[in-house]
């Protein structure tokens, strides 16, 4: 739990931000680092954005597929790529 007022008021504003400004804070803060390159920090958003959309779909690959407009074979690929295991899904 975050208890600085300062912090969670700019957890809030960049909340309020489009995702496209928050991409841009997030990658000026990248470039100036000095200890993680341009592939890392492509490889590390790629991994976090494919399980954030796992998550959101409840591990449905087919679903996923259809609604981010990316192949299932690719999704599947990046999984295997990121040692991403497959979720057994809640059946109904």
């Amino acid at each position: 739990m975050i208890k600085d007022k300062r912090i969670l008021e700019l957890v809030e504003r960049f909340e309020d931000l489009t995702i496209k400004k928050q991409m841009k804070i997030l990658a000026i803060k990248a470039a100036g680092s000095k200890s993680i390159f341009f592939k890392e920090i492509l490889s590390e958003f790629e991994k976090t954005l494919l399980q954030a959309y796992l998550e959101k779909y409840d591990h449905n690959i087919s679903k996923m597929s259809l609604g981010i407009k990316i192949h299932r074979n690719t999704i599947q690929k990046k999984m295997k790529m990121w040692n991403i295991k497959e979720k057994k899904r809640k059946q109904t």
